[in-house]
């Protein structure tokens, strides 16, 4: 079937492609941004098009704005009528207690597929070093680390450390994001030229002066 992956740059919509590629026919990434165009440090979209090309699969990034589930739904609606029968998404579990958001926006227009959708975080933590990923933590929050991981890849040290923290291992809580910079479906690497660390009071992030 005709897929899209939602896509945000990080390890679980990269492991969702990574899982997804021998059961859908991915034709492109999605990414759902704001309609005022404002930036996710976390995320930021120029990455998230840049992985595009190493990847060598166009992106698209689709604005969505208030009402939020009317805005999803007529999205996903014109996505549908491109040909795209399947959403695959990262999503590993709701978040805050609340109804899975893709399905719920979803439901009557496409299929949605979450190959990682309740497995085990330390399993999903170790797919990454089996499959070679190569992850650096983009933004983490204070109050979850005495020492923040912003910056450091998430090879076996750190993820064994992560899996011994009082958190959700994967961070599905929001404790910490990521950027993929090399996975197996990758054409070529990226490379961050110039990084630097900026630290708030709730938080730090990740910035660069080129990727490459």
């Amino acid at each position: 079937m005709k897929a899209a992956v939602l896509w945000t740059g990080g390890k679980d919509s990269a492991l969702a492609f990574q899982v997804s590629l021998n059961l859908h026919d991915i034709r492109r990434l999605v990414c759902f941004v704001p309609a005022d165009n404002r930036q996710f440090l976390a995320h930021p979209t120029e990455l998230m098009a840049l992985q595009a090309r190493k990847i060598g699969t166009p992106i698209e990034f689709v604005p969505i704005s208030e009402p939020y589930p009317l805005s999803y739904r007529q999205q996903i609606e014109a996505i549908r009528d491109t040909g795209i029968e399947v959403l695959i998404t990262g999503d590993i579990s709701t978040v805050g207690g609340m109804p899975n958001w893709i399905d719920e926006v979803a439901e009557g227009l496409v299929e949605v597929h979450k190959p990682l959708w309740e497995l085990d975080r330390h399993a999903i933590l170790d797919m990454l070093i089996s499959n070679k990923f190569k992850v650096v933590c983009s933004l983490a929050y204070k109050k979850h680390f005495q020492q923040t991981i912003v910056g450091r890849y998430l090879d076996a040290e750190r993820i064994s450390e992560l899996k011994q923290l009082p958190i959700d291992a994967c961070g599905e809580q929001g404790e910490y994001h990521t950027w993929v910079l090399d996975a197996p479906f990758f054409k070529a690497p990226v490379q961050l030229k110039g990084t630097r660390i900026i630290e708030t009071a709730e938080y730090c992030h990740l910035t660069y002066k080129q990727a490459i």
